[in-house]
């Protein structure tokens, strides 16, 4: 088992037994790779797609259903072409990466994607890009998606790298599998506190 993921299995948490199982071969040639970090392989086999306290969504690879909540895939051509898209924190990231290389594996609350750059043919090699929309640019950082979750949930950044500053330096985490989650909204239960959810059953324009 990979340290980083060793040491998230410790801080993270899951509600409920969890995890997915992917077909990663299909996955892989759906989205154009080689293949997905170990890492990340070994999360959605413990943990599956869902969110760390309702804060950061981590998604999963759903071979011929794209269009699925929390399902992996590549930024859309409108959002790639976009102005406001090619701003990068460091200006020589901008140089040495492609935002077309980019896969969605995250998103925050506040509305941050969480990526790899998958530029090289190694998924072990992938660095995490984050775009932090408050921020307005792109963050690379040269480690993999279970670090970056240690690392965010210690505080060992800089700075956060996200514009959602909730798990920052928590240093522990629940986790809720999405199917989990479903499953308590339909029973009325308020996923994250157990209690009777008091919105179960309306509706708002």
């Amino acid at each position: 088992m990979d340290d980083a993921h060793q040491q998230l299995t410790r801080i993270v948490t899951p509600v409920y037994p969890a995890g997915d199982t992917v077909d990663w071969p299909a996955a892989a040639a759906g989205l154009g790779v080689t293949g997905f970090p170990a890492d990340y392989r070994e999360f959605v086999t413990r943990f599956g797609a869902g969110s760390l306290d309702d804060s950061l969504f981590v998604w999963v690879p759903r071979p011929g259903r794209p269009t699925e909540p929390l399902t992996v895939g590549r930024l859309p051509e409108d959002t790639l072409r976009a102005v406001e898209m090619a701003r990068w924190r460091d200006p020589a990231a901008g140089s040495r990466y492609v935002l077309a290389d980019t896969l969605v594996w995250g998103q925050s609350t506040g509305g941050d994607a969480l990526c790899w750059v998958t530029g090289d043919p190694d998924p072990g090699r992938w660095p995490v890009a984050v775009w932090a929309r408050q921020w307005g640019g792109w963050s690379v950082h040269d480690c993999g998606m279970a670090e970056f979750l240690v690392r965010l949930l210690r505080a060992d950044f800089p700075a956060c790298p996200l514009s959602d500053a909730t798990l920052w330096g928590e240093g522990t985490a629940r986790f809720l599998n999405f199917r989990d989650e479903e499953r308590l909204r339909d029973e009325g239960i308020d996923p994250w506190t157990g209690e009777p959810d008091p919105f179960a059953g309306m509706e708002f324009d």
